[in-house]
């Protein structure tokens, strides 16, 4: 008869226990495909900041065509960066039809040949930023610029005091004031000038009102023909707001004026991408239409 068992044998192995269950863990693919390339994600940060460059000017009141074309591409710039896979197979969509093709054949030349044309003008326009001419010159032209009421705006005032620091210096010189009365305005933008420096100490013998013009382009034809009817010399120094310099001395040349330029501060620095690439537009929309 046999014994029964009253314990575990010497020999016997002690049962493993059950192997724990293993959280399942992410697909590391997946994270890789969610997360964006650092060259997609550092293009797509540099697009929104050239969003955040043309919008602060917003914040001075500042909001033209430029600075809305300048929002608008960054933002599809930065679309374009952020969905890249996306776009590309939109691309390939497009290639694989024949009006596609033309489509952005068209797209790609034009747009390139445009954003060439303004980087080179935006070049142009800084190149004159800091402006300055020779001493002695016998005639000043001062561009107008907006008057709320009887009262120069931020930009007028600018050339106001580099024209008076000029005068000032160059005590032989005369000053032609060119700028009519506009929109919102109580008093031409030569009368203006002449009330704020002759306030400054000029002598208002000094100075003429050319109050009819209502473009840069005026400014210059009427200062010229009125340069003519008195007799004032050149060559002239041509006042204006630093961005705005590189356009005017280009119409001055184009009507056979012998000018050099002044540049006065613009209203902030940080508005002053968005005149340049404003001037930038319309030197482009000058060269077409001239």
């Amino acid at each position: 008869m046999r014994k029964a068992r009253t314990g575990a044998s010497k020999t016997e192995k002690p049962r493993r226990s059950a192997p724990k269950a293993e959280k399942p863990q992410r697909s590391s693919a997946g994270e890789e495909k969610r997360r964006l390339p650092r060259w997609r994600l550092i293009l797509t940060l540099l697009s929104l900041l050239g969003f955040c460059v043309f919008f602060a000017p917003v914040f001075g009141g500042i909001l033209n065509v430029a600075n809305l074309a300048a929002m608008t591409g960054f933002l599809l710039l930065a679309a374009v960066f952020r969905f890249w896979p996306g776009f590309l197979r939109l691309l390939r969509w497009l290639w694989a039809r024949r009006w596609g093709k033309l489509l952005l054949v068209t797209v790609g030349v034009g747009s390139s040949a445009l954003l060439l044309t303004v980087l080179v003008l935006f070049c142009l326009v800084a190149s004159k930023l800091r402006a300055e001419p020779q001493a002695g010159c016998p005639t000043l032209i001062v561009l107008g610029c907006q008057v709320r009421g009887q009262t120069p705006s931020l930009l007028l005032s600018y050339r106001i005091q580099a024209a008076a620091d000029y005068l000032a210096a160059n005590p032989s010189a005369v000053a032609v004031l060119s700028g009519g009365r506009g929109d919102g305005e109580d008093i031409s933008e030569a009368e203006c000038m002449l009330r704020s420096l002759t306030a400054k100490g000029i002598d208002p013998g000094r100075l003429y009102l050319e109050d009819r013009s209502s473009s840069t382009q005026e400014n210059l034809s009427f200062s010229k023909a009125l340069m003519e009817r008195e007799g004032l010399s050149g060559p002239v120094v041509v006042v204006s707001n630093d961005f705005h310099i590189y356009r005017a001395l280009r119409m001055a040349e184009d009507i056979g004026l012998e000018a050099q330029g002044l540049a006065a501060k613009s209203k902030y620095r940080f508005s002053t991408p968005t005149y340049m690439l404003r001037e930038a537009l319309a030197l482009v929309a000058y060269t077409l239409t001239k």
